[in-house]
């Protein structure tokens, strides 16, 4: 018998004993190497991140909102210490790590694993990650951050060298988990699983971890020359407090912000076949499209701050302009990359939703709306880039300085990201926590996450055009932006209802005690042929060879 002959059938049995890890469960929390258990810490903790930073956001716009008091922080430098905050946490403490935590737990029984590589490795990961975290926040408490320009980089140097010291750490430890996750999937496979047989999701992990392992330790390197330069005498120019910032900028803009979303069409080609109830067409074209966009969004190569330099001997007046060399964003690579990298995602949509189209329409539940959301956000991403990119578009740039169209790409993005991380949490409720998760709060968050970031992304659009800048310190905008900026607090709003969405749609899950079928949901992959939850080895019979990309659908078709 194959793991796949208990297809449809509970996954109680009184002659299977299920081995399990010693020690009470503070232990095992603490201790635990079952990749299952550290899947679901880095989401917990995650999705906890989210709501803190969700409602942070929606206090930054309430102060970008009126720049003449700070009534809210006070000073330009703590204002802008809150921003930069922000930028930092919601991908390092919340969407990566959200990824990762769903990936973690999914990607070894999607490819018939019992265990993910170097699992040690994943754990001290997870344990590391969370150190960092709390030593970021607290050194943005102690007047730290990534410095700032002229009067709001006053403050205090050893607490920026914590913020550079922590986010590096995080960084690395995120690095350290995307590692056991690639390796996972290139050495774990069952016999006959080549790579063009793995799910779609996980063949997404593969191409988003390449691209972190490959894209953040340049941003390490960034942070690494700015500590450097700050210690024992005046810093030269890295880590100068008003260059920190613009030298790191770069991980937050156009191409980079798209390497954080590339989950985001996995989780679509892996839900929606299988609501729809078809086998997905063109399944190697769709993963060489998610290839192709994972390449396009390597930005690592796209940093203003070293293309033309931000020294005064770059950029002084008495230079003629045709020597000051040319900023990135005029470059002829740049332009070509930021219009390119809308194909894939294009025609990555389209295939999946041709397969939709193939089979029945799927009922809309929260797994449904969380990745279709999901993917009409990245949508608006590529679409607001489009614009970015667009070189006789002058009006998005003031003194060569991106306005606040960095700020939609990054709303957007984020908001993606969520509610595409929520409808996996949907699906892949009973095997992440062995229970249901909440339909009803899931359908509510992704409509709260598609309008808010919808409305995030379209108002600092259309205030980037009236000369918002993507940081403002000071009002000099005009009637337009100043309508946009309060409309913005309205979309931060909606992503805190997002947030509060999605803890009350895992809670249900993880306090459920109802006994689950192995696959509720007559999915294709080899995850829905483990018990739910599964034990700790996660199958109860070894997985047989693999003689296509999806199998449990092979058997369907079979006994039809």
């Amino acid at each position: 018998m194959t793991a796949t002959d208990t297809h449809t059938e509970g996954h109680v049995d009184a002659d299977v004993v299920v081995p399990r890890e010693g020690g009470d469960g503070l232990y095992r929390l603490i201790a635990s190497n079952d990749h299952k258990m550290v899947g679901r810490l880095w989401i917990g903790a995650s999705l906890l991140f989210f709501l803190a930073f969700s409602i942070l956001g929606v206090i930054n716009d309430i102060e970008r909102a009126d720049l003449g008091g700070f009534s809210v922080f006070g000073s330009a430098t703590r204002f802008f210490q809150a921003w930069v905050l922000f930028r930092t946490g919601i991908i390092f403490m919340v969407v990566l790590p959200l990824f990762i935590g769903i990936a973690t737990s999914i990607v070894p029984l999607q490819i018939g694993s019992p265990s993910i590589a170097f699992p040690r490795l994943a754990s001290a990961a997870y344990w590391s990650w969370i150190f960092a975290s709390i030593a970021h926040l607290i050194s943005f408490a102690a007047d730290g951050g990534l410095g700032g320009t002229g009067e709001i980089a006053r403050v205090r140097t050893d607490a920026t060298q914590l913020t550079m010291t922590s986010l590096g750490v995080m960084i690395i430890a995120l690095l350290a988990a995307s590692l056991c996750l690639a390796t996972t999937i290139v050495a774990l496979r069952p016999a006959g699983m080549s790579l063009l047989r793995v799910p779609i999701f996980t063949w997404s992990i593969l191409v988003a971890t390449s691209v972190w392992l490959l894209s953040l330790p340049v941003l390490i390197a960034n942070l690494i020359f700015s500590w450097v330069d700050l210690q024992g005498r005046p810093p030269i120019e890295f880590g100068s407090l008003d260059q920190i910032y613009a030298r790191v900028e770069w991980a937050w803009s156009q191409p980079q912000i798209y390497a954080y979303a590339i989950p985001v069409l996995g989780i679509l080609g892996e839900i929606m076949p299988v609501k729809a109830k078809h086998r997905q067409a063109g399944r190697e074209v769709l993963m060489s499209l998610i290839g192709l966009f994972g390449l396009l969004s390597f930005g690592a190569w796209a940093q203003s701050f070293v293309s033309r330099g931000s020294h005064p001997s770059f950029q002084a007046d008495t230079i003629p302009e045709d020597q000051r060399g040319n900023f990135i964003y005029e470059e002829f690579l740049y332009v070509a990359f930021g219009l390119a990298i809308a194909v894939p995602v294009f025609l990555a949509i389209g295939g999946v939703f041709d397969t939709i189209r193939r089979g029945s329409a799927p009922k809309p539940d929260g797994a449904v709306l969380g990745a279709v959301s999901g993917a009409l956000l990245l949508l608006g991403a590529v679409i607001v880039g489009e614009v970015r990119v667009i070189p006789f578009w002058d009006a998005l740039h003031i003194n060569d300085e991106f306005l606040s169209s960095i700020t939609a790409q990054v709303g957007l993005v984020v908001a993606a990201s969520l509610a595409s991380a929520l409808g996996a949490l949907v699906y892949w409720a009973p095997k992440l926590f062995g229970g249901y998760a909440g339909n009803a709060p899931a359908m509510g968050g992704a409509l709260a996450l598609l309008g808010g970031g919808t409305l995030l992304g379209l108002t600092n659009l259309i205030a980037a055009f009236d000369g918002l800048r993507d940081v403002a310190i000071e009002n000099t905008t005009g009637t337009l932006a100043n309508t946009m900026t309060f409309l913005a607090i309205i979309g931060s709003i909606l992503l805190v209802l997002g947030a509060i969405s999605m803890l009350g749609t895992v809670v249900p899950a993880l306090t459920s005690d109802e006994l689950l079928p192995d696959d509720p949901w007559d999915g294709h992959t080899l995850e829905w042929s483990a018990p739910s939850p599964p034990p700790l080895g996660n199958f109860i019979e070894p997985i047989g060879p693999i003689r296509s990309a999806e199998p449990l659908l092979d058997e369907f078709e079979e006994v039809g």
